[in-house]
């Protein structure tokens, strides 16, 4: 009812606090829905503050992260995880030796690769294709099952930023 009074009059800003708490799913959904409409159609600009970060990334076109009241960054969501989350390739199999894993540490625009249980995950630049990846495992004797691309979401760069606060704090 407090969106849909703030809505009413059809204001060229709009201030919104946690607008889906407390709403079952549907009605969340329905309301980023309405949201995003009203900024595409109309113009209006929605400013969200949130915890939901999930929300956040599917409603803003821009996103400030605050930490202890301070800026400590702003930018489109696929520019902050470009930035501080990349793309990354998950690789399912087996065999995945010091040997394979140092040969995918050398391929260009790879920046980091670790063994996470069952998975190898490879943190990569965004032009950085899987098949490279998978030739490279193969050819140190890896046996590769299964490969996915994805994004680090806004969450992993939140957390990432954060992190980076807090030791340059300490240093």
């Amino acid at each position: 009812l407090a969106v849909a009074r703030a809505l009413l009059h059809r204001p060229p800003l709009i201030f919104l606090d946690e607008p889906s708490a407390g709403l079952d799913p549907v009605a969340a959904a329905a309301l980023r829905d309405d949201l995003s409409t009203l900024a595409a159609q109309e113009g209006v600009t929605v400013f969200l503050t949130t915890h939901n970060l999930a929300e956040a990334e599917r409603l803003c076109a821009q996103v400030g992260v605050i930490r202890d009241g301070r800026l400590i960054a702003v930018g489109s969501p696929a520019s902050l995880r470009s930035r501080k989350g990349g793309d990354s390739v998950e690789v399912w199999g087996a065999g995945f030796s010091d040997g394979a894993l140092d040969a995918v540490r050398a391929l260009p625009g790879v920046r980091d690769a670790t063994l996470q249980g069952d998975r190898l995950v490879v943190k990569v630049a965004e032009d950085v294709q899987a098949a490279a990846i998978n030739r490279a495992l193969v050819a140190a004797g890896a046996d590769v099952s299964e490969i996915r691309r994805g994004q680090a979401s806004l969450e992993d760069v939140f957390l990432t930023l954060v992190q980076e606060e807090r030791e340059e704090a300490e240093e």
